[in-house]
């Protein structure tokens, strides 16, 4: 029953893009009826998008019902990454929706469209209002449905190298930052902007580890080369190719607050064949959710010091 609530809805979703193509085409060749091409363009809009949500909640309420039914989550991580990727589908297309919603309900209010369907909509702005309720319920699922995901965990290195070579001069640097990260490829994107900055921050305070830092690092997609002269950098992250064994988390607070994890910065000198400065922290586990200010604070960034002596910077 539930598949066949599902396919009646891509359905119905299908024919009201069907129909948005047809209006938006006859507004082009018919331009003197444009105005009620208008009109019906928006109105299987919000209807396409009506039926998208009502889709969005159905599937999450079936991954909900799935999830429930794993006696060992364990068992289920390959799954549990798909459905995890499919919540981050429905947050981008609410996000394309949203905007559309909002075009049309400008419109809208200004032309004071009426509509006769769907009941008990008499307006067409208070269909949309309906349906932007309902974005609230589909967010609702989607943190309910993250909560009992099994998480699945890897590790990660982010890598600035710096190479120097002239005739009877050589100099070879490498900093690395190791944590650990959810699979996630939403959470590996934000973890990669932070690694850089952290790293960075870290080695700038190492006044003969400047040479590492170069322009252009700081920026996405945080990983790249540079070559000036005779004087060559690397930097981004190397994630760990073979995956921790999962970690199962029964709700939110148990990882974000018992759990923790030990981030660690080690400078290698290959001139002197090794580590010239190291450092770790203990921070919440998903520390990529603090924000930039407190995860700085916690970091202690800008105290480290070559001796190894703290100071006031």
């Amino acid at each position: 029953m539930a598949e066949w609530r599902l396919i009646a809805k891509r359905e119905r979703i299908r024919r009201a893009e069907a129909r948005i193509d047809y209006h938006l085409r006859m507004m082009e060749e018919k331009p003197h009826l444009r105005g009620i091409y208008f009109y019906w363009y928006h109105f299987w809009r919000v209807r396409h998008v009506d039926w998208l949500a009502r889709l969005y909640l159905e599937e999450l309420r079936e991954w909900k019902r799935e999830i429930r039914g794993w006696a060992k989550p364990e068992e289920h991580l390959d799954r549990a990454e798909v459905i995890r990727k499919n919540l981050e589908t429905v947050e981008d297309g609410i996000t394309v929706i949203r905007r559309e919603l909002r075009e049309t309900h400008r419109e809208a209010r200004i032309r004071a469209w009426h509509i006769r369907f769907p009941h008990p909509h008499a307006t067409m702005t208070r269909w949309i209002s309906a349906i932007t309720r309902r974005f609230r319920r589909i967010r609702y699922w989607i943190k309910r449905i993250r909560e009992e995901l099994p998480i699945q965990w890897k590790m990660f290195v982010y890598v600035i190298y710096y190479a120097y070579t002239l005739p009877g001069a050589e100099r070879h640097l490498e900093a690395h930052l190791e944590g650990q990260c959810h699979v996630a490829e939403a959470v590996q994107e934000k973890v990669k902007k932070i690694a850089n900055k952290i790293l960075r921050q870290w080695v700038a305070k190492i006044r003969y580890a400047i040479p590492l830092l170069t322009s252009g690092m700081e920026k996405p997609p945080y990983e790249g080369t540079k070559t000036v002269g005779t004087s060559h950098w690397n930097w981004g992250i190397q994630w760990r190719k073979r995956l921790r064994e999962a970690r199962l988390v029964e709700a939110p607070a148990k990882l974000e607050v018992k759990e923790q994890q030990t981030l660690h910065w080690e400078l290698y000198d290959y001139d002197y064949n090794g580590f010239r400065a190291e450092d770790t922290v203990v921070v919440p586990a998903v520390f990529w959710e603090l924000g930039q200010e407190e995860l700085e604070k916690r970091l202690k960034i800008g105290k480290y010091t070559p001796t190894g002596e703290e100071e006031e910077t």
